[in-house]
């Protein structure tokens, strides 16, 4: 569940309206117009998360979901 702060600043976002231009952009496919551009993206979402360590031995066999 949300608290009433956070539920304030997704309504302040909602009423944005440079936000509401960004996703209208993005719906129409142009906010990335090359690859080069597409690849600049990733880079700064990435330096949004931290870094994932990979488990050092793989888990091998058959598992039933």
């Amino acid at each position: 569940m949300l608290s009433p702060v956070e539920k304030d600043e997704i309504l302040q976002d909602a009423r944005s309206a440079r936000r509401k231009d960004a996703f209208r952009q993005a719906r129409a496919g142009d906010s990335l117009t090359s690859l080069d551009a597409y690849l600049e993206f990733l880079n700064s979402v990435h330096k949004v998360f931290a870094h994932i360590s990979i488990a050092p031995k793989l888990t091998r066999g058959y598992f039933k979901l």
